[in-house]
């Protein structure tokens, strides 16, 4: 009869280890699978950040107007691989409020390379929090504090009073 009981709890005990390394196992692989579905979206960035160093260096040019066109056509592919392969409203908001920002011929030039500028940083620590949690509410949370943290900061203080109003609604 100890045999018996023996084996049963051995055999319960490695039913228990196997489910759990099953488990282990598939989180680990849907956690890679995450972060490599993401990975074009970091090749996007580059282009982004480059297209606003160019966009920059190319004011008062006569590249300057290609360069703003490359600058749209960055963001706008960003906007795209965004919503595929990072769904989330508060980057999909900045990228939607850096687009707007181009088309307004009033704007200041200087006032939207900062905003581009704060934007991009700020998108790639989102799409950074996308890959480091698991659950997309964890994630979420992060982003309200990543744009908390911006408005915070004194490097927001540069930007107008308007678009700080847009970037405190998207911290909610």
């Amino acid at each position: 009869m100890k045999e018996v009981t023996a084996a049963l709890v051995g055999a319960f005990i490695g039913v228990i280890g196997g489910v759990a390394g099953g488990g282990f196992a598939a989180l680990a692989s849907l956690r890679a699978s995450q972060t490599a579905a993401r990975a074009p979206v970091a090749v996007t960035l580059h282009e982004v950040a480059k297209a606003v160093v160019r966009f920059r260096a190319t004011k008062g040019t006569s590249e300057h107007g290609e360069a703003q066109r490359d600058f749209q056509r960055c963001w706008s592919l960003l906007s795209i691989q965004q919503r595929i392969l990072c769904p989330s409203k508060r980057i999909e908001g900045l990228v939607s409020l850096v687009l707007a920002a181009t088309q307004d011929k009033s704007a200041d030039p200087d006032q939207l390379l900062h905003l581009s500028g704060q934007a991009l940083d700020k998108i790639s620590r989102m799409v950074g929090a996308h890959s480091l949690y698991i659950f997309r509410w964890r994630a979420r949370s992060e982003e309200t504090a990543i744009i908390r943290s911006w408005l915070a900061n004194p490097e927001s203080q540069i930007l107008s009073q308007a678009l700080r109003l847009k970037l405190d609604a998207l911290a909610r």
